[in-house]
């Protein structure tokens, strides 16, 4: 072939040659951005969180000269930490099963964490089998000859004040037509074991287990929620899973919707009531492990605390905590409703 009729037949099939190259690119560049949107980390997947937070509509960018990263929407804000097991949704904290990590300036976070906190909170309608919001079943911790908590000086003891604000909260959810049952509704000793049983047989809807805390420095304060911990995570006490968490349990089946209620709960507590707010925490309570509904237990302040006990003593402010957990029950249902 001469060196003519060689060039021509080169420019006929350059077009052809440019659009392998374009879609080799693309190729490329696609797997690229797969490697970022998610990395493997001690065993387990880390989903990016600028890609998460655009599955949510959110932009995501860093804060705090690069030590603080935000995903933002008109009415959200999640702030995360590097290597942190906690992050922030609109303020409120909420613990994480594992650390956030960086790589290549870009953050990560555990993909069950995603799906058991920013998926339960924001998009909820992603998980299947939306639980039913009829029956409430109220828990008053503690009782007969278990005393719970207490605080000698102020005379006041955890069994009666759960079983107070239990009463008052029954009162408050009957009035706007739901069924409540009560697990304990006298001053009687009820084994933990036999609580969500309970609630098992009654077919209930939502379990709400009431509390108060105690700690060995007066200065202790604030309100916490704790939903049942996810499979292989370790709870929030702990900074690394250990060998029993590895163990499935009932409670598990209803995982997103208790955080989806715990977060509710814990948001109400604080904005009717104020601080500090010690967030939404995971636990493996037994009163959480074997329940068929979504469930969570709630420490409602530091009896040992002087203000705090000083407030418990007056039953406008046990009024209060009741309204706060009935506005966190009621906004649950409301967000339950607008799931198809």
């Amino acid at each position: 072939m001469q060196v003519g009729a060689l060039e021509g037949s080169c420019l006929r099939f350059a077009p052809f040659f440019r659009w392998v190259f374009v879609l080799w690119f693309m190729m490329v560049s696609t797997e690229v951005v797969a490697q970022r949107a998610e990395i493997q980390h001690e065993g387990r997947t880390y989903i990016d969180l600028a890609t998460a937070g655009g599955q949510f509509g959110m932009k995501a960018y860093w804060l705090k000269g690069h030590t603080i990263f935000r995903l933002r929407s008109q009415w959200t804000n999640v702030d995360l930490g590097k290597e942190k097991k906690i992050l922030h949704l609109n303020g409120l904290p909420i613990y994480l099963g594992f650390p956030t990590i960086e790589s290549s300036g870009r953050l990560y976070m555990a993909k069950a964490d995603y799906q058991h906190v920013l998926q339960s909170i924001l998009t909820p309608q992603a998980f299947s089998g939306k639980p039913g919001f009829r029956r409430i079943v109220i828990d008053a911790g503690h009782g007969g000859k278990d005393l719970g908590a207490k605080n000698d000086a102020y005379k006041l003891y955890e069994k009666d004040l759960n079983l107070d604000v239990a009463r008052r909260l029954k009162s408050m959810l009957e009035t706007a037509g739901y069924e409540v049952v009560m697990t304990r509704n006298s001053d009687v000793y009820i084994p933990l074991e036999r609580r969500p049983q309970i609630a098992n047989r009654e077919n209930g809807d939502l379990f709400i287990s009431i509390h108060f805390n105690a700690a060995g420095s007066s200065t202790a304060e604030g309100f916490e929620t704790f939903a049942l911990t996810p499979q292989y995570q370790a709870s929030s006490k702990y900074s690394k899973p250990g060998r029993g968490d590895s163990a499935r349990f009932d409670g598990n089946e209803q995982d997103p919707w208790n955080t989806l209620l715990g977060y509710h709960v814990q948001r109400s507590l604080v904005k009717r009531v104020g601080g500090p707010d010690r967030g939404l925490k995971r636990a493996r309570f037994l009163v959480l492990k074997h329940l068929d509904c979504p469930g969570v237990l709630v420490e409602l302040g530091f009896v040992s605390n002087p203000a705090t006990a000083q407030k418990l003593r007056t039953a406008v402010f046990r009024q209060t905590l009741a309204q706060s957990l009935f506005d966190g029950i009621a906004l649950y249902g409301k967000r339950l409703q607008r799931i198809p």
